[in-house]
């Protein structure tokens, strides 16, 4: 759960950058993106991998409750203006990214990401 919403804080700044700019440079972003879905699958693995070396326990914990923390005070302060931005997404890259998302789509990405993965990780009692 915690390295979804520790995705989100990366792609807020992202969001709030290109949600200011003309349509096509978040296109033009996203499409190189997508040409590098391949090696970004392998990369997003062997990171996971690393994180869980790094990231456990304690430390996830804390690491989890400062991300949360930052996450709700910006939440707070964000306008309707600026969850309204909006930014193309390499869809190649995760199931929940769409060609465009708004700011506030964003803040609800590492909820999503943790209920689908809880999701393939629950056995079925029925």
């Amino acid at each position: 759960m915690a390295f979804g919403f520790l995705i989100v804080r990366r792609l807020l700044p992202l969001v709030r950058l290109f949600g200011r700019l003309p349509a096509p440079f978040s296109r033009t972003f996203a499409a190189a993106l997508n040409a590098a879905t391949r090696p970004f699958h392998v990369i997003n693995y062997l990171g996971s991998v690393g994180g869980a070396l790094v990231f456990h326990g304690p430390r996830l914990t804390r690491q989890f409750d400062r991300t949360i923390d930052l996450l709700h005070r910006r939440l707070d302060g964000e306008s309707q203006a600026a969850l309204d931005r909006r930014m193309h997404f390499p869809v190649g890259w995760d199931p929940f990214f769409r060609d465009t998302m708004t700011l506030e789509q964003v803040y609800t990405y590492g909820a999503q990401h943790y209920d689908f993965h809880r999701a393939q990780l629950t056995i079925d009692q029925s």
